[in-house]
């Protein structure tokens, strides 16, 4: 647990100390106080419900992870305290009770990853009785509802939520023949990937602008991975298909490991689709003295040409529900839950100019902590202003 996150626990436990003497009182005069400018979301209902489990992409593992630990921090009511029962449950709010955050203190955890499709793959299963599937709140998914899986049919109505936004980079291993190439258009690289002219998938550098005589060595992405699925998509069919022909690999995603343990004549003709918030974070360990992301039809992929959608490759990242499903599930994950909803109606310290609802029981603005998870990751905001989310259904 980090210390940011132990200090703010610290300090309702100690309001709560503080609060059990006053439990009797305050539960008979708050309803005479000021109604507090803002009101308790449909979803809480006083009490801490089952563990909200997210499972499958990989991509978003790490960033989901980071926005439980926010999530599971934020503050909420004051909760009855051991050995007085029923525990886990709201005490009578104050006027200064923070209702903007984490009000019945729901506990979120992130699965293991194993792909988006997996994740998916589970959520779904769920609604077919099958014994053995593990118990799942949503899915993480960094591909399209057009990827996905067989198992989800009409009687799974789901909602993909869009929470942040991410693009598919190519990476170059520099200090080889890819070394001079800064820019490949969208037709060059399906050629490369899929040999869409049909006359073999063996491609020379020379012929893309690198050193001529070297062919090009094409990686893969396993399968059930939101990156496969949306590179695939976009280059309009396998992005797997010309690895055999031209001794590829076909790797877990987002991971460089492989490719820079290669001898330095493979590594300087290999090319690669991976997620742009973790190459540029460092976490695909890819190294920028290293390595090299071309652009794409002359759009270099940047936070600013993903938001806008000008560089070509960018996706949306998503976690998905099912509809009609628990009320706490979008509480956290929904299109008007605590990640998606505006600044303005989160809590902030006094004093702070920036959006969102002033409480003396809060210690940081809620609302740019979302942000930050966002884009301590790499990724960029759906949306710069207002709600942070939009969302499609499936079904």
């Amino acid at each position: 647990m980090s210390t940011e996150i132990q200090s703010v626990t610290r300090g309702r436990l100690r309001r709560l100390v503080r609060r059990m003497g006053a439990v009797a009182v305050a539960a008979v005069t708050v309803t005479a106080l000021a109604t507090p400018a803002w009101a308790l979301p449909d979803f809480a209902d006083g009490k801490m419900n089952s563990i909200i489990r997210g499972s499958g992409s990989d991509t978003t593992f790490f960033a989901m992870q980071a926005m439980d630990a926010a999530f599971n921090g934020s503050p909420g009511c004051e909760l009855v305290v051991p050995p007085a029962v029923p525990q886990y449950t709201c005490l009578a709010d104050l006027p200064t009770t923070v209702q903007t955050e984490n009000y019945d203190h729901e506990v979120a955890v992130s699965q293991f990853p194993q792909g988006s499709s997996a994740g998916l793959r589970q959520l779904c299963q769920q609604n077919d009785s099958l014994a053995g599937v593990s118990p799942v709140s949503y899915a993480r998914s960094s591909s399209s509802v057009s990827s996905i899986p067989s198992q989800c049919n009409a009687g799974d109505q789901l909602r993909y939520v869009g929470w942040a936004k991410d693009a598919i980079g190519i990476a170059k291993w520099l200090g080889g023949a890819s070394g001079p190439v800064t820019n490949l258009t969208h037709a060059q690289l399906q050629e490369i990937f899929r040999d869409v002219s049909g006359d073999g998938c063996a491609e020379d550098w020379g012929d893309f602008g690198g050193t001529p005589g070297t062919p090009i060595k094409v990686h893969g992405i396993q399968t059930s991975s939101g990156t496969y699925a949306t590179i695939t998509s976009f280059l309009g069919g396998d992005a797997n298909a010309c690895v055999a022909a031209t001794g590829g690999l076909v790797l877990f995603e987002n991971d460089c490991t492989e490719i820079n343990n290669l001898p330095a004549a493979d590594k300087g003709a290999s090319l690669w689709p991976l997620s742009f918030g973790k190459y540029t974070t460092g976490a695909a360990n890819c190294t920028d003295a290293a390595t090299d992301l071309i652009s794409v039809g002359g759009i270099t992929a940047t936070p600013t040409t993903i938001q806008n959608g000008t560089y070509q490759y960018n996706r949306t990242l998503y976690n998905v529900y099912r509809r009609g499903g628990p009320g706490w599930i979008e509480g956290y994950i929904g299109e008007n839950g605590w990640i998606c909803k505006p600044n303005a109606v989160h809590s902030k310290k006094p004093g702070d100019t920036n959006p969102g609802i002033a409480n003396p029981n809060v210690d940081r603005n809620w609302g740019l902590a979302v942000d930050k998870v966002i884009t301590d990751a790499g990724f960029v905001k759906v949306n710069p202003t207002g709600n942070k989310c939009n969302f499609v259904n499936f079904n």
